[in-house]
């Protein structure tokens, strides 16, 4: 069992690893909605509890990771209209009741095996590929624990593998399974299409007042007026304040005095360096570099070399853009005092015996304080700009639990008060017209949609270092329209029905002679162009503009030769498609089957572990603390 953790510990490793450090890195303040010092239970699952704080932190550490998968666009409210939270509860749940079966188990793992599989962990590994305590302090004290915390972290994920192991342990299929299911997803089929659009149909009664009201009545959630708002607005950003800030020269000074980091660059030199244990392998592949005889660069033999003659992986070899301080100074010093494309060593190491190269060399840059003294001037005034601001977003908050009105509070602060009238929430006015000033600061309309009436928002920072503010001003609901804002709409979709129908009554009729004749022969006498669709897959490559997802479902449920029945399309059109040829697979692809026996085996084993997780679910005594669940996320009082 141990050799099997241990094979499994790399992939468990990463995964928690990555989901813990993503928390140290939010893109949006999800802790500032909590009170996670609150750890009562929010679930109890048999005799354990998720705390309050297990659930904060798991939340957060959820968010941040869908942020950094999505460059941060996973704002609170789009995270609670998915779900995430009662699905980070699920998650807690599930892993309270693995961690019951652990314990029934009796399942253990020493704590020297846990540490040393641990420490091997690429993560902790320094430049030359051995454990770094430094770099493990470090790491551990990022994510805000101890050792002990951290090993226990650790070990109750690895436990919990060993329960769900026989579940999402990857299976092969067999080979006939795969292969048939292979040349089912990469078919491909010819098709001949026509197209009855409705457009081409002429309805000459005009509906009646009565027929306007009964459609209006019964399809009057297709005729709404979205709800508007009106709403005060206000910003202060930095360049409203610059003007006004003085810096002096010795200011300026002391700022490239203490930060010539800031202003200068260092020397860099890219680099490839190897490390070998034993001097003999080493000097022989030192040997077969400088033996090549070839017009390459250099740089490329090495790695030709590398990678036809070891085990070492010629990405790992490249070091990049490296500076002096990146490496301990007995590196350094060899790295830096070499020319460019002069092979280096054997070289004696405290690891065993290296090799390197010196690809390329970008000189250290000094600028004088003349030369930065206008940056550093417009960055100490950003700075001090930005600390303005807060003191300013204090003076407003004061103003406005004062009792004041967003008018007030933006004269206490000198910031000018805009005023929009009702808009909706994609910006559209109540004349259909896009409003094309409001600030373009995301999440500025959700924020106006989320207060109620003459309530004002707290400062919000947003895009260049900008807080904004609002204030609703006026609400209209959301409503149905009157029988006089709808005409015209209600008017031009009866008759629209009208010409899906007669379109419809076409292709049904064109089916039926189908019977009598060929595809082409009754399209030209209902005077239709037979669009061809060759190639067709099953994801609708090479169908584009021509069928949607529906009709291509019947495109391939139809056999060799057969018509399908008129199939909807886009709702303003009618489709009959005719299978011309159906092109079986030739050459299988493996790499594209392998895939294919990868997500069959997934859908498989994801089927059996909900089937287990329902089972132990079924087993235990469950109880939510919805009050207290709910609680967390109330931010707006």
């Amino acid at each position: 069992m141990l050799e099997t953790i241990k094979n499994k510990i790399n992939s468990i490793f990463s995964k928690i690893f990555l989901l813990i450090l993503a928390a140290s890195f939010a893109l949006w303040g999800v802790g500032d909605i909590f009170s996670s010092n609150n750890n009562s239970s929010v679930a109890t699952v048999g005799k354990l509890d998720v705390t309050a704080d297990d659930f904060v932190k798991t939340y957060q550490r959820i968010i941040s990771d869908l942020n950094n998968n999505t460059n941060g666009q996973i704002t609170e409210e789009i995270a609670k209209s998915l779900g995430v939270p009662r699905q980070t509860l699920g998650q807690l749940i599930n892993e309270k009741l693995i961690d019951i079966e652990v314990n029934k188990a009796n399942i253990n793992l020493p704590d020297n095996y846990l540490r040393k599989i641990i420490y091997s962990s690429d993560v902790f590994k320094d430049q030359f590929g051995a454990f770094s305590k430094q770099q493990f302090d470090y790491v551990i004290r990022q994510l805000g624990m101890d050792e002990t915390t951290y090993f226990n972290e650790i070990r109750k994920a690895v436990l919990r593998e060993q329960i769900q192991s026989p579940f999402t342990s990857q299976k092969d299929l067999s080979k006939i399974l795969n292969n048939t299911y292979y040349d089912i997803r990469y078919e491909k089929r010819n098709l001949k299409v026509v197209n009855f659009n409705a457009s081409s149909y002429k309805v000459d009664s005009i509906p009646s007042e009565n027929d306007i009201r009964e459609k209006l009545n019964k399809d009057s959630g297709l005729y709404q007026k979205p709800e508007f708002r009106s709403f005060s607005f206000i910003s202060i950003k930095p360049d409203d304040l610059i003007e006004d800030i003085k810096i002096t020269n010795e200011e300026l000074k002391k700022e490239y005095d203490n930060y010539p980091e800031k202003y200068n660059t260092p020397e860099k030199r890219e680099v490839l360096l190897a490390n070998f244990n034993e001097k003999e392998e080493a000097q022989s592949i030192a040997n077969k570099i400088k033996d090549l005889d070839t017009d390459a660069s250099i740089s490329k033999i090495f790695i030709e070399i590398i990678k036809e003659n070891t085990e070492l992986d010629p990405n790992l070899v490249n070091l990049g853009l490296i500076e002096y301080n990146d490496f301990p100074s007995e590196v350094s010093d060899s790295i830096f005092k070499t020319e460019a494309n002069i092979l280096i060593g054997p070289e004696k190491t405290a690891f065993g015996w290296r090799l390197f190269l010196v690809t390329n060399i970008k000189p250290a840059i000094n600028k004088t304080f003349q030369d930065v003294k206008t940056d550093i001037e417009k960055e100490l005034k950003v700075s001090v700009a930005i600390e303005k601001m807060y003191d300013l977003g204090n003076i407003f908050y004061d103003e406005i639990a004062a009792g004041n009105q967003i008018e007030q509070a933006a004269l206490s602060i000198g910031a000018k008060v805009e005023e929009f009238k009702y808009i909706d929430v994609n910006g559209i006015d109540q004349n259909g017209n896009v409003v094309n000033n409001i600030p373009p600061y995301p999440e500025l309309l959700d924020t106006v949609f989320s207060y109620n009436s003459n309530e004002t928002s707290e400062l919000i920072n947003t895009i260049g270092n900008t807080m904004y503010a609002i204030q609703v001003n006026d609400i209209l609901d959301k409503r149905i329209m009157t029988l006089e804002e709808a005409r015209n709409k209600v008017i031009e979709d009866i008759n629209l029905e009208k010409r899906m129908e007669l379109a419809l009554n076409n292709a049904t009729n064109f089916s039926k002679e189908l019977n009598n004749g060929n595809f082409e022969k009754i399209a030209e006498k209902y005077n239709l162009i037979v669009l061809e669709a060759n190639n067709v897959s099953r994801d609708g490559a090479g169908a584009e503009g021509i069928l949607d997802n529906e009709s291509l479902r019947e495109a391939f449920n139809i056999k060799k030769g057969e018509t399908s029945s008129p199939k909807k399309y886009k709702n303003e059109n009618y489709l009959i498609i005719n299978v011309t040829e159906i092109l079986p697979v030739i050459d299988r692809n493996s790499d594209q089957l392998i895939r294919i026996n990868s997500e069959i085996s997934q859908s498989i084993s994801r089927d059996i572990e909900l089937l287990f997780i329902n089972n132990l679910t079924n087993n235990q005594k469950i109880k939510i603390n919805e009050n207290l669940l709910n609680s967390l996320f109330q931010n707006d009082s």
